[in-house]
């Protein structure tokens, strides 16, 4: 159920108020009503009719105490356990991991932001050239014949000349040819030579026999292959492929170097126009522009429609999915695995899981990992014990939207449809109560994304532990602290005493969790427990609120509350669930939004885990601006409290209740997303999982420094272009090229 009200209207209409067609909106077989809301809030968010931002107090950081530092961190817990038990406490940590957490990872995202930079430079391009527009559909006909004019020729040659791209686009063509998919080869050759001949001569025949969309051939298919140690450089190096004495640029009658030595010349000396047989001069310029548009179209073709989990990501075809089975195999093994998909597309990605099994077995350096894994071969399954399920849920159309343009009327694309698009992340918390039925004694749950990609070694397995342990403990100190002060508010006696509550325990988990929070207001906290003779007298509910309130950062109490009052709502606080949030120190390169004390309309002050949009323009520049006063970054991995309430020390463990997620979803954090698709500025409405479980109206948020090890997102095609297996840290545990040819 979504928690989404119709917000009032100004009296001043929009003019595209009623332009919304019910008609085609059920082709996509959305809400109408759902639509009409997120129509009215952009066209209220786009004249100002109201605000969208949340204003700033300050940022977080670990001298303020919002932000617990890795160092703090590290030194907690490995001074938590005594020496002698050391290896109980990575035992337990890894049976907690593999019997009450799951991993959520969003994959319903769509490719056309990845692919951008790509998208822009085509449309750029044709724009000013769009018979080379007609070429690329040419190839689809049947004659694949296409003629152009001498005159055009002359045009487009000019054109060329004078168009200027990056550096990553100038060695996009080169990076492709290095791929290990050879039909993606193929087809970037075959078209790239089909533009040069039309372009030269004004007519050319495309030869590659079938264009379409392969699946993509992963590097573990190639036959093998001998190297020499000369061709170490040369990774995708292969002697069945080399190039005969007939298909080399020179000829046997010219056998000295020197008479091989082509000259150099100069475009602005040569005449470009051979007058004779019409022929037009092609230079490295023009000709690294048109390598640049032939691997741009290729790519968006072959990958522009696919979710970006399923795109290729390393020279040796790997897609993110691959990778971030591998990372979860080998970092954190955990109860069960949650991939959210696109709309429709539960039934591919169950496939391409099943496709991706005998890939992993023959990839994997050590079969003997994968046991008990869903990727494991028959022999090394236990029936009665297989860990790490993989469950598919979609982020179906209930949870959908539709893109705008930025004056607020529906975007269309060519055949006048709308463009769907997923409401953001923070619909998934619309899919919590799934999970937890799926997995009923899943009691934790782990979110990281499939684009950020750290690798498999064993440094990287250490740094993700962290967390992992930080949250298990203080998530078991807050559970024994809830069950504590349930029973103390249930007992009459204990109502009716001096309002302290007597257990030895709880100042003990009290007083560790003191050692998060700054040491002076720790020992105030404690203080007050113990009489003039320093006896214990037991613990009031200020000490709660100076420890706990401090790591959790809680609202005052009102003074007009009564003991007994001050106590239900310390409980209550105290049930939220637990959030823990992994962020990175902030670098000047970085732009986004971080963790930051805010202020919501109503007066309420939070911490929150805020997105850039959600930020004026004036708290943009000062907080988050390349010498911002925010010292981290985006969030790079959160682990979330599915139930509470699980009497964790009694002597017969059960299950928690559910945590009522609908109450999570808080409308006050939806965002007004400007985002390109298809080379066109558009806008529509988006929730983030990360602002509505990582502000501490609702939840009990932590926010803890990580290396930046953890955190290798990868937003644009250029982040992964070029690299491979051992690039990325999966070479400890997935075969790369290099040792496969050994």
């Amino acid at each position: 159920m979504h928690l989404e009200r119709e917000s009032p209207m100004d009296e001043k209409q929009s003019p595209f108020q009623n332009t919304i067609s019910p008609e085609l909106l059920r082709v996509h077989q959305l809400d109408p009503h759902r639509i009409a809301i997120h129509h009215k809030r952009i066209i209220q968010a786009i004249h100002k009719q109201i605000n969208t931002t949340i204003p700033v107090m300050g940022a977080c950081t670990t001298s303020n105490g919002g932000v617990l530092s890795w160092k703090l961190i590290t030194r907690l817990l490995s001074s938590t356990y005594h020496p002698a038990l050391r290896k109980f406490q990575k035992s337990s940590l890894n049976y907690w991991r593999e019997n009450f957490l799951i991993t959520c990872i969003p994959a319903a995202g769509a490719a056309s932001r990845f692919f951008s930079d790509l998208h822009k430079f085509a449309l750029n391009f044709e724009s000013q050239i769009p018979d080379l527009k007609n070429a690329f559909d040419s190839i689809f006909e049947k004659s694949r014949i296409l003629n152009v004019s001498f005159e055009k020729r002359k045009y487009i040659q000019e054109i060329l000349v004078n168009l200027r791209i990056s550096p990553e686009l100038s060695s996009l063509y080169d990076n492709l040819c290095e791929h290990d998919c050879e039909n993606i080869k193929e087809q970037c050759t075959s078209f790239y030579n089909y533009l040069n001949q039309t372009l030269k001569t004004g007519k050319a025949t495309y030869h590659f026999s079938e264009y379409k969309k392969n699946k993509i051939k992963n590097s573990t298919s190639h036959s093998n292959f001998l190297r020499t140690p000369w061709d170490y450089g040369s990774i995708n190096f292969k002697v069945k492929n080399k190039k005969s004495a007939k298909e080399t640029n020179f000829s046997n009658k010219n056998t000295h170097w020197m008479e091989r030595i082509s000259p150099q010349y100069v475009n602005n000396k040569k005449d470009p126009i051979n007058s004779n047989d019409h022929l037009v001069f092609i230079g490295n310029h023009e000709e690294n522009i048109l390598k640049a548009y032939t691997a741009c179209r290729v790519i968006l073709y072959k990958y522009g429609s696919l979710p970006k989990a399923l795109v290729p990501t390393t020279l040796e075809g790997d897609s993110f999915l691959m990778l971030k089975i591998a990372e979860q195999i080998k970092l954190l093994p955990c109860h069960g695995n949650v991939l959210v998909v696109p709309t429709n597309m539960k039934k591919e990605f169950e496939e391409k899981i099943n496709d991706l099994s005998p890939i992993l077995q023959d990839s994997t350096n050590d079969i003997f990992s994968l046991r008990n894994t869903p990727f494991a071969p028959k022999w090394l399954k236990s029936n009665n014990n297989i860990n790490g399920k993989w469950v598919f849920f979609e982020q179906g159309c209930d949870l959908s939207t539709i893109r705008f343009n930025m004056d607020g009327s529906p975007f269309q694309d060519e055949k006048g449809n709308y463009a769907p698009v997923s409401a953001g992340h923070g619909e998934l918390i619309h899919l919590f109560d799934k999970m937890a039925d799926e997995f009923p004694n899943a009691e934790c749950l782990h979110i990281r994304n499939v684009d950020n990609v750290i690798g498999t070694s064993n440094d990287r397995s250490e740094e993700l532990n962290i967390p992992a342990e930080s949250f298990r403990i203080i998530r078991d100190c807050i559970e024994y602290l809830r069950s504590k002060l349930e029973d103390f508010l249930f007992d009459e006696k204990a109502k009716k005493s001096n309002s302290r509550l007597h257990d030895e325990t709880t100042f003990k988990i009290l007083s560790y969790l003191g050692n998060f929070i700054d040491h002076n207001l720790s020992e105030e906290g404690l203080q007050i427990c113990f009489d003039s003779n320093n006896r214990l007298i037991g613990i009031p509910y200020q000490s709660f609120h100076k420890i706990i309130g401090n790591l959790f950062h809680w609202q005052q109490l009102s003074p007009s509350l009564s003991d007994l009052e001050c106590w239900e709502q310390t409980l209550s606080w105290l049930e939220l669930p637990v959030s823990v949030f992994g962020v990175v120190r902030k670098e000047v390169a970085d732009v986004g939004g971080g963790p930051i004390f805010a202020e919501l309309p109503d007066g309420t002050k939070i911490k929150l885990c805020i997105e850039m949009p959600h930020a004026s323009e004036e708290d943009a520049i000062e907080y988050f601006g390349s010498r911002g006063k925010a010292t981290h970054f985006n969030p790079v991995l959160a682990f979330f409290e599915l139930r509470t309430h699980k009497r964790s020390f009694d002597k017969e463990a059960s299950v928690g209740k559910k945590v009522n997620y609908s109450k999570l979803f808080d409308e006050r954090f939806w965002l007004l997303t400007k985002r390109e698709y298809k080379g066109k500025p558009v806008c529509y409405h988006e929730t983030v999982l990360h602002e509505l479980i990582g502000n501490s109206a609702t939840t009990n948020l932590i926010f803890i420094e990580v290396p930046r090890t953890l955190f290798r997102p990868h937003k644009s095609y250029f982040d992964s272009l070029g690299n491979d297996r051992r690039s990325y840290g999966f070479d400890e545990t997935l075969a790369t090229t290099e040792t496969r040819n050994f």
